[in-house]
């Protein structure tokens, strides 16, 4: 399994580093930071917005429940839309120079 991640340092600390060797998680190159690039950012942010809009979770635990209940129903398939169309905004990208381009 491959997993994206930024390079914040708390994701390349080598606790971390040991625990994805240990899970068997390849990290995939992540590219310089870019509202245009970040799945966070086009998909998913949008999408829990809303999902959490209105909702009060006074516990880590019931934000934790909260965000299970958001993920979990989300096909595995539309992981794998989204995963595509990174891909495609990162050839996007690089045809722009690594300059700004629209959706």
């Amino acid at each position: 399994m491959k997993i994206l991640i930024d390079n914040a340092s708390s994701h390349t600390a080598k606790l971390t580093k040991n625990f994805l060797d240990v899970e068997g998680l390849a990290l995939l190159p992540h590219p310089p930071y870019s509202p245009d690039l970040a799945p966070c950012d086009f998909w998913l942010l949008p999408r829990r917005k809303i999902y959490l809009q209105g909702k009060d979770f006074n516990t880590l635990q019931a934000l934790g429940t909260g965000l299970y209940q958001y993920f979990k129903p989300i096909p595995e398939e539309e992981y794998r839309n989204v995963f595509h169309k990174w891909l495609e905004r990162l050839k996007l990208c690089v045809s722009a120079g690594g300059d700004y381009f629209e959706k």
